[in-house]
């Protein structure tokens, strides 16, 4: 039986992952039974939202047996990499309790120090890259770029820096294949040198059926949500403050003007933070508009970082709002569901800090094309590459 790692940083890369590992099962080993270890690492949120995001996963990580779970939180992990990088290679095995595996799946290799640090610790595996939400790759700069303006750029550059120089530092490793739900190239050369395999929909409808099983409250809760609700409406948040596209003050603003734009008043708004939300935000636009709505937050800690692919009922009673996020994809490919993106150029204009409208705006046309191009695409090929 082949020995597998699935790797994730959140519960969206958990299901994308799982559909990554058991389509790859089926298509190269005709079999998706493996011995797999789990782990969940480098969340990159504050150590009090570790917690969370763990409990969330684990309530889906039923869907099938695994050979072991493990956690490495922040902290541990810049403990490991506080050492010479051989020896923080050797601790990673030590953690994970293997001396090989046949399969690595990562979203990627650059988020946080612990995907490069699992490709170095098991060379003669085989790198599978699932990507970002259900298949971005290709935005590596961009990726870290917005993860070091999370953790301070000036100075985790020059720890990095100083790290390389005293202890060593990884051998950058290539993936071998990419299995993408929805794959998106964006840098339009990712995909050149990789080879991509795509899951069937169906196959990936069913993987999502399987975790929506793991959670048989979320049903009662949608429930509880949307009862006595009127022309109900669900705005998933995002995180444009935290990753450096625009001031907090510009991201409420946002929020509430477009609440204002697609909501009637007097009805019903769910709110949805996003799973490494800004508290602050979210309490300041409800502030702002509950006078004006019946406003309801999903804050229940049970369900509230479960994404919101798994959430059907509401998906299907709800008109949906989705901020700066390839969730509008997804929902339309798996459901038909048509979400409403608020987002235009002159309003990434106005809000967006100057050095970043032209990738705000790239962004959010990726979204656009993207489920224009479900129409008429394969299932086969990238879903959108960039030009």
């Amino acid at each position: 039986m082949r020995k597998c790692l699935l790797a994730v940083q959140g519960p969206l890369q958990f299901i994308a992952g799982l559909i990554a590992l058991e389509w790859y099962g089926h298509i190269k080993h005709d079999s998706s039974e493996s011995e797999v270890v789990l782990v969940l690492y480098d969340f990159l949120v504050p150590v009090e939202v570790e917690k969370p995001l763990q409990e969330a996963i684990l309530s889906i990580a039923g869907v099938r047996e695994w050979k072991k779970v493990v956690f490495i939180g922040g902290q541990e992990m810049s403990h490991i990499m506080r050492k010479r990088y051989s020896r923080s290679v050797l601790e990673m095995r030590s953690i994970l309790g293997e001396s090989s595996f046949d399969e690595i799946f990562l979203a990627s290799n650059v988020m946080g120090f612990g995907s490069v640090l699992m490709l170095n610790a098991y060379p003669d595996a085989t790198r599978v890259i699932y990507g970002d939400s259900f298949g971005l790759v290709g935005n590596e700069s961009l990726m870290l770029i917005r993860w070091s303006w999370s953790l301070k750029a000036a100075r985790i550059y020059l720890r990095s820096l100083a790290r390389k120089v005293l202890f060593g530092y990884p051998k950058q490793i290539a993936f071998d294949v990419a299995v993408l739900t929805l794959p998106v190239d964006y840098s339009g050369r990712y995909l050149q040198n990789v080879p991509l395999l795509v899951p069937q929909r169906e196959f990936a409808l069913a993987r999502l059926k399987e975790c929506c099983d793991q959670l048989p409250g979320l049903i009662a809760y949608c429930k509880n949500l949307l009862e006595g609700a009127h022309n109900p409406s669900l705005f998933m948040l995002s995180t444009l403050f935290q990753s450096g596209l625009m001031s907090m003050e510009n991201e409420i603003a946002l929020y509430i003007r477009i609440i204002r734009r697609t909501a009637p008043q007097g009805s019903t708004i769910i709110m949805k933070p996003h799973p490494r939300g800004n508290m602050a935000i979210l309490a300041a636009v409800v502030n702002a508009v509950e006078a004006e709505y019946r406003v309801m937050v999903i804050d229940d800690p049970q369900f509230s970082r479960i994404p919101i692919e798994l959430w059907i009922l509401l998906i299907t009673e709800c008109t949906i709002v989705a901020f700066y996020s390839t969730s509008s994809v997804n929902l339309n490919y798996f459901y038909g569901k048509d979400v409403v993106i608020p987002l235009d150029a002159n309003t990434i204009g106005e809000l967006f800090y100057p050095q970043e409208i032209a990738t705000a705006i790239k962004d959010n046309t990726l979204n656009l094309e993207a489920i224009n191009k479900l129409k008429m695409w394969d299932g086969n090929s990238p879903l959108w590459q960039a030009q």
